[in-house]
């Protein structure tokens, strides 16, 4: 039961001369797109639109004069202006045309408007406002027609008497609401009736006002225990936020308690880190000798050479005097005198080259301890191993800092003053919970036990009035009207709660298409006086004021969507500059979401509002693309033409 707007007509209407627009409606494509810079006439149509259906409430007469074409044709003493709209639902034509003329006398001129004409499938009906009432009510032309430079206003429009009544409207319950008021009207005038009844005995009087007053006492404990049920789920909601507030100071302490750990754990490296440095330092006290580790050894080596050859060269000389004191060489002749002279030369030689036994025993000390430091240097050759654990260290105690740090930043101002206090709320609001699940316990027995009586009362009653024919029809009659009242107050609040569950539901699931940060949101909630609250992922209700304006945007769009949505006929849905002041994702989101809906989308769109990227994503959606052009020979003409057909 989707309505739309096949056709517009436009006769001397602000910038439009004469213009016909006529979309091409698609089964399956439902959004058309009409481009056109500020100033050129898109807010224009928008208002002609309404002004057709709804007349002087939307265009005071005051300013209409404003409304007609200022073109180079207007020196007729008598204008007319003439906005028509053509609708189609379900193979049903809507013909709506409304006209307003301008008589100019010198330099005043009187705007008369004509009431509008409305066309039923080519028949004329004689009470227009009734039929676009029933077509599209006025008290919801905010949600299927709207500005979107002024979109953030919507998200406080449901706080205003008028539009609870234009929400319960598009819900159909001021229709239940009749019924209801009816159904009690018979009844009280059935009651009275039955009172002044002849033939009415005395004892069915007394039992009727017993009747009466048993029925008012339920009435009443029926109203303190809906005051008792409200009273429980605020109390809850308080009850949670408390609970909540406590379960972040038992985080808060698990906090503190990970930084006394933490703090442990820092003094255990540090005292590894000390140890390790001192090491280090250690190292660093002899660095010069191991970094010339390679010259001590070379000096050692020399030492060696030179303690071997001192040895080789004492023996040398004992062995050659050994020959002298010796009669025979060691060939076994006698030494002639050559050859004692010879050895006696050698003797002198190597006793040339000796030297001084102090000398000797200094340089074999220093050789040995050259040799000893070799041996300590092996000691500090890991090193550069101990520079990497002292980093490691330095890196893993800095990290723990910096969550100290953290968590100290996050545990800010608790105490276990603030703690008790929380835990007394969350104590004193569990009770106050308890306390009024008891008292709507103690009602529903009360009620329970009462409407036994009046049960029983209401048969002594029909007993009572069998006894008179008259009597026994006007009890028949209460009875009925009685049941009627009863079963359409149980459809007025099953409606609303259902209602409500319906807007819940599409508003969120279309919120969360649209906002940009559905991750941190669980949907929006709508209050039976239909204000709006953002619930969020740990269950708090924000409030729309809280928002960024992308926020409350996206809200709004997904309100005024969702309540299009939920209506037994979509209507088409008008906006009006919708996207160019969101941002970007906030664009995306809302066009991705349009073909989503049952509704006929029609775009009113600068080029800024609408670039390539945003574009292309509608045009698999799209049936029309218009545009808006001036007219070049009149600077306040404009003319829409088609720019492209899908």
């Amino acid at each position: 039961m989707t309505l739309r707007l096949k056709q517009i007509r436009l006769t001397n209407w602000k910038c439009y001369p004469s213009q016909n627009i006529t979309f091409n409606l698609h089964p399956d494509r439902k959004i058309q797109i009409i481009f056109g810079n500020n100033g050129h006439g898109k807010t224009s149509l928008m208002t002609a639109i309404l002004w057709c259906l709804y007349g002087g409430d939307i265009v005071s007469k005051e300013t209409l004069k404003t409304y007609f074409y200022r073109g180079k044709d207007d020196s007729s003493s008598v204008r007319e202006m003439r906005v028509e709209l053509n609708f189609t639902r379900n193979e049903k034509n809507y013909f709506i045309s409304r006209t307003a003329k301008l008589k100019v006398n010198g330099s005043t001129s009187y705007p008369s408007v004509e009431e509008a004409l409305f066309y039923e499938d080519g028949t004329m009906r004689s009470n227009s406002r009734e039929y676009i009432e029933a077509l599209l009510p006025k008290s919801i032309r905010d949600f299927f027609c709207f500005d979107g430079l002024k979109i953030e206003q919507y998200t406080q429009i449901t706080q205003t008497k008028e539009a609870k009544e234009a929400i319960e409207k598009v819900l159909g319950i001021p229709e239940l609401r009749n019924l209801r008021d009816d159904t009690e009207k018979a009844l009280q005038e059935l009651e009275n009736r039955f009172n002044k009844a002849e033939g009415t005995s005395q004892a069915l009087k007394d039992k009727r006002k017993q009747l009466r007053e048993l029925e008012g006492d339920i009435e009443l404990k029926k109203g303190q225990l809906k005051n008792a049920k409200d009273e429980e789920k605020n109390a809850k909601i308080i009850h949670h936020d408390a609970q909540e507030k406590a379960a972040q100071i038992e985080g808060l302490r698990e906090k503190q308690e990970e930084i006394h750990n933490l703090e442990k754990k820092r003094i255990g490296l540090q005292t590894q880190l000390n140890n390790l440095q001192k090491s280090i330092d250690s190292w660093l006290k002899k660095a010069s000798i191991p970094l010339l580790i390679n010259f001590v050894q070379e000096m050692a080596d020399d030492l060696q050479v030179t303690s071997l050859k001192s040895t080789y060269k004492t023996n040398s000389t004992a062995v050659l005097k050994a020959i002298l004191d010796d009669e025979s060489c060691l060939c076994g002749r006698c030494l002639d005198q050559n050859s004692r002279d010879f050895i006696l030369q050698q003797i002198a030689e190597l006793e040339s080259l000796e030297v001084d036994n102090a000398t000797r025993i200094e340089k074999d000390q220093l050789r040995i301890y050259l040799q000893g430091i070799i041996r300590d240097n092996a000691k500090f050759s890991n090193y550069s191993q101990l520079l990497l654990q002292r980093d490691r260290l330095e890196e893993e105690i800095e990290e723990i800092n910096q969550h100290i740090k953290q968590l100290k930043q996050e545990t800010t101002g608790t105490n276990q003053e603030s703690a008790n206090e929380i835990w007394r709320k969350v104590g004193e609001s569990g009770k106050n919970v308890e306390m009024i699940q008891e008292k709507i316990e103690r009602l529903q027995k009360e009620i329970e036990i009462k409407e036994k009586q009046l049960e029983h009362l209401r048969k002594e009653v029909e007993i009572l009035a069998s006894e008179n024919k008259t009597t026994l029809m006007l009890s028949n009659q209460v009875k009925m009207a009685r049941g009627l009242k009863n079963a359409t107050n149980e459809l007025i609040e099953w409606n609303i709660d259902n209602s409500q569950k319906m807007i819940n539901q599409v508003t969120s699931d279309r919120y969360l298409q649209v906002t940009n940060k559905p991750e941190e949101y669980r949907g929006v909630e709508i209050t039976p006086e239909y204000t709006l609250g953002i619930r969020t992922i740990t269950g708090k209700l924000l409030n729309p004021d809280v928002l960024s304006a992308g926020e409350k945007e996206a809200l709004a769009f997904a309100f005024i969507t969702g309540l299009n949505q939920i209506t037994d006929t979509c209507v088409p849905l008008i906006m009006d500059t919708p996207f160019g002041h969101l941002d970007k994702e906030h664009q995306k989101n809302i066009i991705n979401s349009l073909p989503n809906l049952n509704s006929q989308v029609i775009i009113l769109a600068t080029d800024r509002d609408l670039p390539d990227p945003l574009l292309n994503l509608l045009l698999p959606h799209s049936t029309d693309i218009l545009k808006i052009h001036r007219l070049a020979a009149d600077e306040d003409a404009s003319v829409i033409e088609v720019m492209e057909s899908y």
